[in-house]
């Protein structure tokens, strides 16, 4: 209940405020203060690294607060958002190519930590398979990981994904069926 009341407030505050600088900061924060964490989560399922991922975050808020006068709904933020989320992390990936990098050298720090460590099987095993899965997810082709993603873990729908992406719904969902098809083949492989 005081979430929901906090959440009103905090969204009421981004369509109060006009352009001006001390008006702005309190848009940022106000968007902060709702998907900050949401977003860091997202970045952090798209590259694997949470070091990365709380970066590239960061830049998003900076990218938002630069284009703050572009946000003329207070309610579609989350989805403005979610775009800048998008296109800064393509740009990130594009020169490095830091995907398949990080991934591999995540999953091995966490196979050691798993070795020496005395947890309960139970808990090895579910890491274990969290990790195939998102080693999996991070397999898939990036639009297909995005839309994935932002379907399946936030919600969004096939208008707001297609929207977020500049791409048209049915392209959204072609993507989405494509990519849960390769999970699926991923997946069998791996249960043969």
């Amino acid at each position: 209940m005081a979430s929901a009341r906090k959440n009103r407030t905090a969204i009421g505050a981004l369509g109060a405020c006009g352009p001006e600088g001390g008006r702005d900061a309190h848009r940022l924060d106000a968007l902060i203060n709702l998907h900050a964490r949401e977003i860091q989560l997202f970045l952090y399922k798209l590259c694997g690294d949470h070091h990365d991922a709380e970066e590239l975050a960061q830049d998003v808020f900076v990218k938002a607060f630069r284009r703050l006068e572009s946000l003329r709904e207070p309610a579609a933020a989350r989805r403005w958002l979610y775009a800048i989320a998008v296109n800064h992390f393509n740009d990130w990936l594009k020169p490095q190519r830091r995907r398949f990098l990080r991934a591999q050298s995540s999953l091995e720090s966490r196979d050691v930590a798993a070795a020496i460590s005395e947890k309960p099987v139970k808990e090895t095993l579910a890491r274990e398979l969290s990790d195939t899965l998102m080693s999996c997810v991070q397999d898939l082709p990036n639009r297909q990981r995005v839309v994935l993603l932002m379907y399946s873990a936030k919600g969004f729908g096939y208008a707001e994904i297609g929207e977020a992406l500049g791409i048209t719904a049915d392209a959204v969902k072609m993507s989405l069926f494509y990519a849960r098809e390769k999970l699926r083949g991923q997946i069998e492989k791996l249960v043969d």
